[in-house]
């Protein structure tokens, strides 16, 4: 990995899950088969890219388990 600060450009950029040093253009690190952001922070790692599936699905998760409370105990019978 080369310095930044003496004005040449990063060539390495690292997993934020295990570490593994990645090219600068990888999307999927090749260790772990993570996902990879395109950015890099000052410390050389790759910013880690949101998993929206995961978000949604503890939502839904969620709603799902108010609406079975609400149907087992404050629903009118």
């Amino acid at each position: 990995m080369q310095n930044k600060s003496k004005g040449q450009p990063q060539r390495l950029k690292k997993c934020p899950v295990c570490f593994t040093y990645l090219p600068i253009d990888a999307e999927i690190c090749t260790a772990c088969r993570k996902k990879v952001g395109k950015k890099i922070d000052k410390y050389g790692f790759a910013k880690k890219s949101v998993d929206w599936v995961s978000y949604i699905r503890a939502f839904s998760m969620w709603i799902i388990l108010g609406l079975y409370l609400w149907w087992t105990f404050l629903k009118d019978k």
